[in-house]
Parts: structure tokens; C-alpha cells; sequence
């Protein structure tokens, strides 16, 4: 075949690859950038970057997907389909316990969720701190095993016939009961956040497609359970690691300090001082922590040399925001952790395959073609998401806050000498007479009002200060319209993570075409949308009531109540896929978008927890909306059988 034959069909190939996640994945990013230049008024940096990183995230999302379909899914179905007669019931939960484990480590949405803990005081969550800073191995440990465990629960599952719904009703109910807890503690209240936005993440792009192959291939052969679509097995991956942070929390909490202000999270006290340095990890990087808290204003000089006596001057220079994500020095660090994700998972799979089944490999030249393609789309993925998706999505998380907060501009401030009585003149006002005072302008002399708080002597210090966006309808018009740019944002997301593609195409499969892939991607992004904005919205109400905010058990408790009640009286397949779609729709897109915009949010948030929380109401909502369809489903086709 000549050459440009050759040439042509790779390339119709790849447009027909590239086409949908291109259509997705530049959707959400011109919705990110139009939404903040245009309608919040906020230019956008690093536009070329931004551009190189987006295109990445394509190429990534489009290369990544082709590999799991090639490699890793048929790989995991092998395993599920030989091992059960190989090995038996022992073997393969302790197998189904390796993959859990394997396949959480190669999740790029369990390190967007570390990203938080940098912008988290250590004084306002010091176990939060904690968990996302030193201890971060710890929390990766926590997630991995309650992932390996579930997997291992749903394959004994499928191997036993056991029902999907009863796990659901013993498990959830136990998990928020313990959450309504927690939050009852100020010190656990913000780890409860973090426990169930890790169980979103947990189940993403690598965990799910491989859980589901491997479900697949045991439900297929020796399996005694009716559901031959490997489905149910995402819900026990996402609900498990819940409970994983929070006993790790548990056994964690006696070690750490009281949330407090800077000055008694650093005293000297012996009790608080070994508590403190057990969360610094060592007394020199608490008095690191310290001096970085100087810098920012938390703690006074004089407090710092009362805690530390003798300490040298501290050198506050700022270093920089280190290399660029294209740099040599980020190629490198990317590439190796791309191949350190999925290098493991699929050598577990294959040695497995080749050693212990003792079977042969189906088509390894296309497995191992997959694996490639997985590989190199990650390290583009983690690229094009870190300097592009993720990037954007800070930039329009920070100019949020000018939807419905003034913004100072301390660059053009304008001092003027010599004011007196004088040079202030009073004019009606609507609620009584104003004072102005003309202060020089680009376009000469402009009255602005008269701020006596600025006055010193006779030098007035003017600050331009932009009104918000929506400052016509006050605070609470703002807040809405930061709820509605979310909605879309998340309704948006939704249709570029990988995971969800790949679970539609079965539930497709699974119900012989009646229940589309289009449709439940949509309900599933309606329900993300409506997610999110429930959980910005507790972010930012939680402004107005700086005692404690909203709890996010507060939300979870009815919630899940609701979706257990309509699990009672849905379908076993829907219930199956709508608790699946809990943690498939958050996935390495989604998550770290909502992370990157709520890091706005929660830096402006009076909550210690930030903006963590909202991966976990985009979770549950759309186990409510699928469920809502499966049970209108049933009840269309018992009407459509009577007549």
C-alpha cells in the first residue's frame, strides 16, 4: 500500500479520536476564558501557555482513552474472565486488593486534591494540614486501601450473586452517620470535606475503566451474579476510601493542636509546641512555617522572637513560582510519573496474566500499543492540565470574587498633599449629603468620595477601587451568578472525562440500545452542574456565618437519605449505574477543575476547609438524577406493556 494511503488512514483515524474530546475539552476552556474576560471583566494571563496546555490536555485525553481501550480494559477483563477457576475466591480478592491499590496510584485526580493543602494556614485545620502537606503518603495509603478493598468486595459480589442494593443501604447510612459526627469536632470538621471529595477522585480515568474490565471479565465466566455489565463495583471504590480518611483521621486526631489563631498554634508551651512540630514535621520547618507566617502578616515579629528566642533575621524574599510547566525540568518530572502510573497497573496485569492464569496474552502487539498510548496520553494530559485547563481555571476561580466584592487597585494609588477643608466639597446623596474630594485622573481632575479613614495631616491617600460585577444587585446577586457560571462550568466538564465515556458505551451495551450513552452523559452533566452549585453555594454562604458555616454533612445526610429512598424503588441496573456515575463523573477533568475555581472561592472563604466539599455534592446529586430517570424508565415500560 503506497505511503500517502498509509498516511491518510492514520489520519482519518486519529481525527475520528481527537474530534470528541477536541469538541469537549475546548468547549469548557473557551467558556472558561470568555466567562472571565467578558462578563467578570478579568484579562487573561498567559494566554499562549494557556493555549499550548489546552492543546496538550486534547491530545492527552484523545491518546490516553485510545490506550485504555487498546490495552489496559482488555488486560483487566483477561484477568476477571481466567482467574476465578485459576486461583479461587482467596486468590482473587488478594488480586482485586493488588489492582485496587495499583490502579488509585496511577489516579491524576488524587494529586489535583493535594494541591489545596498549600493554601491552608496549619493554626486554622491543623490535621487538614496535616493530611495534604507531611502526611500525604499517608492519605495516598488510606484511599489505595479502601479502593483495594472494594474491588475485592464487588468481585466477591459478582462471584456469590450478591444483590447491588444491600451494600449500598449498610454501607452510605454508616458513612454519613460517622460524617455528622466528625463535623461536630472542629478538628475532624474539616477532614470530613476532604474524606468524600477523595472518594470522587478516587474513581477516575484509570481506576474505573480497569475495575469495570476487571468486574466484567468475572461476571462473564463462574460468576453467579445476573449483571453481566461489571457495573457496581465504582460505588464500593468511591464509598470505601470515604471511610479509609476518616479512621485514618481518627487514629491521627490525639496528635495534632486545637484550630486557633497563628500566635497559639506557634507558642512555646510544651504541649502545643510538640503538637505543633508533629505537624511541621521537625522544629525546623515549623520555625520555616513561622517565618512564612511573619511574611504573610499572620503572626507579628515580636511573637516570633518570643516563640523563637535567638533566632536570626528571616529572609522573607520571595523565590518565585518555580519552573514552567514546559520546561525540561516539568517534561521530565511529568513523563516519569506518567510511566510510574501506568507502567505498574499493567505490568500487574500482565505477570498476572502470563504467570499465574498461565494463559496467553490476547493480541500483545496491541496491548502493548495501548499501554504505550495510555503512557504518553497521561503525561500530556497532566501537562495540558497543568498548564493549561487548570491554569485557566485558577485564573477565572480568582476573578470570581469580583462578581460580588469591590476590587482595590493599589497599584494606581494617588497621594495628595496639602488637603484641607477645602478640598473637599459635599454634594446630595440618596441617603443624605456625600463628600467628594477631585483627585487627578488620566483625563484630568475627577471627583471621587471622601474617605476621612485616608486622611493624614494634610495627605490623603486615594485607592481606586473597581465595584463589583454585579454590584446593581447587590451581595446575593453575585453569589447567584457565581452559582450560575458554575452550573455550566460542571455541566460542561463533564463531557470530557474519559471514565464516563467509557461507562456509557457499556450501559449502552448492557440495555440494548434503549438507554442511550447521549443520555445518561447528559443527565449525568445536569447533575454535576447542580452539584457544584450547591457546593459553591455552601462555600459562599458559609461567608455569612463565620461561626462554623454549612457543614457539609448537613448537605450529604438528606441527599443521600433521598438516594437511598429512591434506590428502594429502582431498577437493580439503574440503582447499579446511578451509584456508579457518583464517582465516574468526577474524574481527572472534572476534579481538578472544581479544585482550581474553588481555590478562589476558598482563599476568599471564611471556612478552614476552603472550597473542599464540592467534588463531593458533584458527586451525589447525579446518583439522585439517574435514579430519577431508571424509575420513570420502568414505569414508561410496564405503560408501554399494558397497552
Amino acid at each position: 500500500m503506497p505511503v500517502h494511503k498509509i498516511l491518510s488512514m492514520i489520519g482519518s483515524y486519529a481525527l475520528v479520536k481527537i474530534r470528541p474530546q477536541f469538541k469537549a475539552v475546548l468547549l469548557v476552556s473557551v467558556y472558561l476564558a470568555g466567562a472571565q474576560f467578558f462578563l467578570l471583566k478579568s484579562p487573561l494571563h498567559n494566554a499562549v501557555s494557556i493555549a499550548a496546555g489546552v492543546g496538550a490536555a486534547i491530545l492527552g485525553l484523545s491518546l490516553f482513552l485510545e490506550g485504555l481501550f487498546l490495552g489496559i480494559m482488555p488486560l483487566g477483563e483477561q484477568c476477571g474472565m481466567r482467574l476465578p477457576s485459576k486461583i479461587g475466591v482467596p486468590g482473587i480478592t488478594v488480586f482485586s486488593v493488588i489492582v485496587g491499590i495499583t490502579a488509585t496510584l496511577a489516579e491524576p485526580a488524587i494529586g489535583i486534591l493535594q494541591q489545596q493543602g498549600s493554601v491552608i494556614p496549619p493554626w486554622d485545620a491543623p490535621l487538614l494540614y496535616l493530611l495534604l502537606n507531611r502526611g500525604t503518603s499517608w492519605l495516598v495509603t488510606a484511599i489505595a486501601a479502601g479502593v483495594g478493598l472494594s474491588v475485592a468486595l464487588g468481585i466477591c459480589r459478582f462471584m456469590f450473586g450478591w444483590a447491588f442494593k444491600p451494600p449500598v443501604f449498610i454501607i452510605i447510612p454508616i458513612l454519613v452517620a460517622a460524617s455528622l459526627v466528625f463535623d461536630e469536632n472542629s478538628l475532624l470538621r474539616p477532614v470530613v470535606n476532604l474524606a468524600w471529595d477523595a472518594g470522587g477522585a478516587a474513581t477516575g480515568a484509570v481506576t474505573v475503566p480497569i475495575i469495570l474490565a476487571l468486574g466484567l471479565g468475572v461476571s462473564k465466566t463462574g460468576g453467579k451474579s445476573s449483571n453481566t455489565s461489571g457495573l457496581g463495583l465504582v460505588t464500593l471504590a468511591s464509598a470505601l476510601p470515604v471511610a479509609g480518611v476518616l479512621f485514618l483521621a481518627a487514629l491521627l486526631v490525639p496528635r495534632v493542636p486545637a484550630p486557633s489563631d497563628a500566635g497559639t498554634f506557634f507558642s512555646s508551651q510544651a504541649e502545643q509546641r510538640e503538637k505543633a512540630v508533629y505537624v511541621a514535621g521537625s522544629p525546623e520547618e515549623l520555625l520555616k512555617m513561622a517565618e512564612s507566617a511573619v511574611s504573610r502578616g499572620d503572626l507579628s515579629p515580636d511573637a516570633f522572637q518570643a516563640f523563637f528566642p535567638g533566632t536570626a533575621d528571616m529572609d522573607t524574599k520571595d523565590e518565585g513560582g518555580g519552573p514552567s510547566v514546559f520546561s525540561l525540568q516539568s517534561l521530565g518530572e511529568s513523563m516519569k510519573a506518567a510511566v510510574s502510573a501506568v507502567l505498574p497497573l499493567a505490568l500487574v496485569l500482565i505477570i498476572t496474566i502470563s504467570l499465574i492464569a498461565r494463559d496467553r496474552i490476547r493480541n500483545p502487539d496491541v496491548a502493548l500499543l495501548g499501554i504505550f498510548f495510555a503512557a504518553f496520553g497521561m503525561f500530556a494530559l497532566n501537562l495540558g492540565m497543568s498548564g493549561g485547563i487548570t491554569a485557566i481555571s485558577t485564573q477565572a476561580g480568582t476573578a470570581l470574587t469580583h462578581a460580588y466584592t469591590e476590587t482595590p487597585h493599589t497599584e494606581k494609588t494617588v497621594v495628595l498633599s496639602g488637603v484641607d477643608s477645602s478640598s473637599v466639597f459635599t454634594v446630595p446623596g440618596k441617603s443624605g449629603p456625600e463628600q467628594y474630594i477631585w483627585i487627578p485622573g488620566e483625563k484630568g481632575p475627577e471627583p471621587q468620595k471622601f474617605e476621612p479613614q485616608y486622611l493624614s495631616g494634610d495627605v490623603y491617600t486615594h485607592i481606586p477601587v473597581e465595584s463589583a460585577v454585579f454590584s446593581n444587585f447587590g451581595r446575593l446577586g453575585g453569589y447567584l451568578a457565581v452559582l450560575v457560571f458554575v452550573f455550566f462550568l460542571g455541566f460542561l466538564a463533564i463531557f470530557a472525562e474519559p471514565a464516563l465515556a467509557a461507562t456509557a458505551v457499556t450501559v449502552e451495551e448492557m440495555t440494548i440500545g434503549t438507554f442511550r450513552r447521549s443520555k445518561l452523559v447528559m443527565i449525568a452533566a445536569v447533575g454535576v452542574g447542580f452539584g457544584m452549585a450547591i457546593g459553591f453555594a455552601r462555600v459562599l454562604f458559609s461567608n455569612m456565618l463565620p461561626s462554623g458555616g454549612i457543614h457539609l454533612s448537613w448537605i450529604l445526610a438528606p441527599s443521600y437519605a433521598l438516594a437511598l429512598f429512591l434506590t428502594a424503588f429502582a431498577p437493580e441496573e439503574f440503582a447499579s449505574i446511578a451509584w456508579d456515575v457518583a464517582g465516574i463523573a468526577t474524574g481527572p477533568i472534572t476534579v481538578p477543575i472544581i479544585i482550581a475555581v474553588g481555590l478562589g472561592l476558598g482563599a476568599d472563604s471564611l471556612r478552614a476547609d476552603g472550597a473542599f466539599g464540592i467534588v463531593a455534592t458533584a458527586s451525589v446529586v447525579p446518583i439522585i438524577a439517574v435514579l430519577v430517570s431508571g424509575i420513570l424508565e420502568k414505569r414508561k415500560s410496564r405503560r408501554a406493556i399494558k397497552q
